[in-house]
C-alpha cells in the first residue's frame, strides 16, 4: 500500500510497502523495460575493475527486474543467479536474456530472504536498485553468508556495500 511521508527537505514522498513494491512493476514488464532509464557505463566498469567481475565470476543478483544490471554482468562473462520475487518479471528476464547466454543465467522466482542458495558459493552479489525492498536486518547477513571470502556485495543506490575478508585464495 502506498503512503505519503515527510521527506528530509520538507516535501512529501510517496513510498510503497515492501511487499507491494516487490510486485508493483511486473504487470507490464516490456513497458517497464522500455521506460526505465539504463545504468551508466560506469556501473559495468566498477563491477569489472573493483569487483573483479568476469568470466570466472559466480554472481547473484537481488531483484533484477527486467535485467538491466543482469545484462551487464552477463556481458562481462559472469555466471548469474538472478533472484526475482515477481513471477512476471522472472519469466521476462528468463525469456529475454536466457537464450543469448545459455548455461550462464539461472532465474529463481522467490523473495531473496526466502531463496535457498548455497553458502559461500558466490564471488559477487549485486542489488542494483533493489536493496531497499529488503529488510536490512535479514538481507545484509544473507548477502555476507552467500559470498565467498574476498567476495564483493555492492548494493547500488542504497549506500551499502559489503566486502568479506579474504581468508583463502580464489
Amino acid at each position: 500500500m502506498a503512503k505519503l511521508t515527510q521527506a528530509p527537505n520538507g516535501g512529501n514522498v510517496s513510498t510503497l510497502d515492501r511487499k507491494v513494491g516487490r510486485t508493483a512493476f511486473g504487470s507490464a514488464p516490456d513497458l517497464y523495460a522500455r521506460g526505465r532509464p539504463g545504468y551508466p557505463p560506469r556501473v559495468a566498469e566498477i563491477l569489472r575493475d573493483l569487483c573483479r567481475a568476469g568470466p570466472e565470476t559466480a554472481a547473484f543478483e537481488i531483484g533484477p527486474g527486467t535485467g538491466q544490471a543482469t545484462a551487464r554482468l552477463l556481458d562481462l562473462g559472469c555466471t548469474v543467479c538472478a533472484i526475482e520475487p515477481d513471477a512476471r518479471l522472472a519469466a521476462y528476464l528468463s525469456e529475454s536474456l536466457g537464450p543469448a547466454h545459455p548455461g550462464r543465467l539461472t532465474v529463481m522466482q522467490a523473495p531473496f530472504e526466502e531463496a535457498a542458495l548455497p553458502s559461500t558459493a558466490f564471488d559477487l552479489g549485486v542489488a542494483a536498485t533493489s536493496f531497499h525492498w529488503l529488510d536490512p536486518a535479514i538481507g545484509l547477513p544473507k548477502v555476507k553468508q552467500l559470498l565467498r571470502p574476498g567476495g564483493h556485495g555492492p548494493c547500488g543506490g542504497t549506500s551499502t556495500a559489503i566486502r568479506t575478508r579474504r581468508t583463502t585464495s580464489r
